[in-house]
């Protein structure tokens, strides 16, 4: 058997690995991308970021939710009608067939060779690809290997899946018909993002959650003023739910709870955690190991425990987004090439597709407790914010921590329209260890949602 040989082999082709091979090629080696599946993107473009995105925008376009408050008599449940899960899948199917042929021009335009197939490791520096288009086995061979697999639904074995009653963050996208309730499993960012996109279109939603408090990581207030703002009032939160078993009866989902409440709905979708994508790379034959929480193991460097391979993105767990995923692969090949030239970010921003969007940077005001600093919260409400008004997006707030004595901007919390887009001036403000005075003294288009930064500033400042 004829082995290939390359400088880097990069095992995927979501943003991690796209980002990985990117950095390679432009140092002139040469450069392979393996996909076992038969379309480019990994998790991010066909089942993931994406899709849920997509589908967002699609479902705020077509419901005119954010319009809502502006032609309010034209905003009823009779749009409804309108709108089919078979429109929306149409809509997911272009956005992704458009990114498939950026990804593969982007390949071919750079000199990237790619093999579709399933890869697992023969040995530390080679691999056994069996290809998708002819089920042929062959062998490659690189000084340098970087797995950026991705990962996938946790699916326990006593929850009956058959993907269509009962759903995971996989296949609610190929379900046949908009259902007219929906039980969410799981408080986490894909459960509360699915709850609010299902609502808005109507559906009658009850998300459970094993936590005390809903996306408990965010600012409290955040957290809260998003059950404030459920659309419609579509969705009931039941919170610290306990253990439970799921099963199909009459063509529904059901979920019973331990302390005896039953609770019935056309369609279940379980998104209650994910699991790294390790399962047949035969990563035993590398010498890599897993960590506690059965995701690859790296050091700074995100090398694992065989020094040549390294591995980043989803496959490493935490913080598993897009955005630091794709800084992740271009780290770990620079490192690859020995030409490390930046260290991982210590600040960045988190994005939050729910309806309202939620962004954030820095601390959380529990957290400026904890370390028991001076500190003092300027606020901005949108439904005081002129282009809120304009716009018919009212709903949601701009929260900001701040230093009481150095006037230093701690933590940045925002709820409401723009609220990813805008995150990234405070980003920078944060990076630069910016007072407060920066956002004061300066000019602000007007009207805008970046203003909101410049009253919340105001706010703080009137308390000093």
């Amino acid at each position: 058997m004829t082995i290939k040989q390359y400088d880097f082999i990069i095992i995927g082709t979501g943003p991690a690995g796209l980002a990985a091979a990117m950095t390679a090629i432009k140092s002139n080696k040469k450069v392979l991308v393996l996909e076992k599946e038969g379309s480019l993107g990994g998790v991010c473009v066909n089942t993931g970021t994406f899709p849920s995105k997509t589908l967002r925008e699609a479902v705020l376009h077509l419901t005119g939710h954010l319009k809502r408050k502006v032609f309010e008599e034209d905003y009823c449940s009779t749009r409804d009608a309108e709108i089919s899960m078979e429109r929306l899948k149409l809509r997911l199917y272009n956005v992704r067939q458009q990114e498939h042929s950026i990804i593969g021009a982007q390949l071919e335009r750079n000199g990237i060779d790619i093999i579709r197939g399933n890869a697992c490791f023969k040995d530390p520096h080679t691999l056994l690809v069996n290809q998708i288009e002819d089920g042929e086995n062959i062998e490659v061979r690189s000084e340098k290997i970087i797995i950026a697999t991705g990962s996938q639904p946790r699916n326990p074995s006593d929850v009956p899946f058959d993907h269509e009653t009962i759903v995971d963050s996989t296949s609610i996208l190929n379900i046949k018909h908009i259902p007219k309730s929906l039980i969410i499993m799981g408080g986490g960012v894909i459960g509360s993002e699915y709850a609010t996109i299902f609502a808005a279109l109507g559906v009658k939603v009850t998300l459970f959650d094993r936590g005390d408090r809903l996306l408990k990581f965010l600012d409290h207030e955040i957290s809260t003023e998003l059950q404030k703002h459920f659309p419609r009032d579509n969705v009931e939160y039941i919170k610290s739910c306990g253990d439970f078993s799921i099963k199909k009866v009459n063509g529904n989902a059901r979920v019973t709870l331990e302390n005896g409440p039953e609770y019935t709905a056309e369609c279940l979708f379980f998104a209650l955690g994910r699991e790294a994508n390790t399962a047949s790379l035969t990563i035993d034959n590398a010498s890599i190991k897993l960590n506690e929480y059965h995701y690859i193991e790296v050091n700074d460097l995100y090398q694992t425990s065989t020094p040549h391979i390294y591995a980043v993105g989803d496959v490493i767990g935490w913080p598993s987004l897009a955005a630091t995923s794709i800084v992740q692969g271009r780290l770990a090949a620079l490192n690859a090439l020995k030409s490390r030239v930046e260290s991982f970010p210590t600040i960045f921003p988190f994005g939050i597709y729910t309806i309202p969007e939620i962004s954030y940077v820095g601390i959380t005001e529990e957290e400026a407790h904890e370390r028991d600093y001076k500190f003092v919260i300027g606020k901005c409400m949108y439904h005081e914010l002129p282009r809120g008004q304009i716009s018919g997006e009212c709903e949601g707030m701009l929260k900001m921590i701040v230093h009481s004595d150095t006037r230093e901007i701690l933590g940045v919390h925002i709820i409401g329209g723009g609220a990813t887009e805008v995150i990234h001036i405070a980003q920078m403000a944060l990076l630069h260890n910016a007072k407060i005075d920066i956002f004061i003294d300066n000019i602000f288009n007007y009207p805008t949602y970046s203003e909101a930064l410049k009253i919340a500033a105001l706010s703080a400042s009137n308390q000093m």
